[in-house]
């Protein structure tokens, strides 16, 4: 269970105390804190209440409308991506591999570590470049950027 499906599945059980929750987590408290806080659920009041308007995102893989079957999303090669640059995933990204704000978590890949980190609103990963070089990417290729729970990250066109 990912930790906004048991986030939802307290809240459903009327279990909405912040701290409570965050007592009897079964995963780190700083990540439970991070998804209570943000995307479909909000704090209000000491008590974890599901939001009208999931912002800036959604914690649901399921529900993110960019990813496809088995965590899968598709990226448009860009200079900059070639150059380096990191790479803006969904909240739901942090959700499948577990990372909280202010946190990092380094993937394992086929070609070494990839970090992920998040900051106060949003994911990014590490650059990408090494895996676009190995596939022979270009400029306006499409490529997948594929995410799992147990941490594996891969990149294929």
């Amino acid at each position: 269970m990912l930790i906004p499906e048991w986030i939802a599945a307290e809240i459903h059980a009327g279990r909405t105390e912040l701290q409570p929750m965050l007592d009897s987590a079964p995963y780190d408290r700083a990540a439970v804190r991070t998804v209570a806080a943000s995307g479909d659920f909000q704090i209000v009041d000491g008590h974890v209440r599901m939001a009208d308007v999931p912002s800036p995102g959604t914690w649901f893989p399921q529900r993110e409308p960019t990813l496809v079957a088995s965590w899968s999303l598709p990226v448009t090669v860009t200079e900059e991506l070639l150059a380096d640059a990191a790479v803006p995933v969904p909240l739901a990204i942090g959700s499948l591999v577990q990372v909280h704000r202010q946190g990092h978590r380094s993937l394992d890949t086929r070609l070494g570590p990839q970090a992920l980190m998040m900051d106060d609103t949003e994911i990014r990963l590490g650059s990408i470049a090494r895996f676009l070089r190995d596939l022979g990417a270009s400029v306006g290729d499409t490529v997948h950027l594929h995410f799992d729970t147990t941490g594996s990250f891969d990149v294929s066109r």
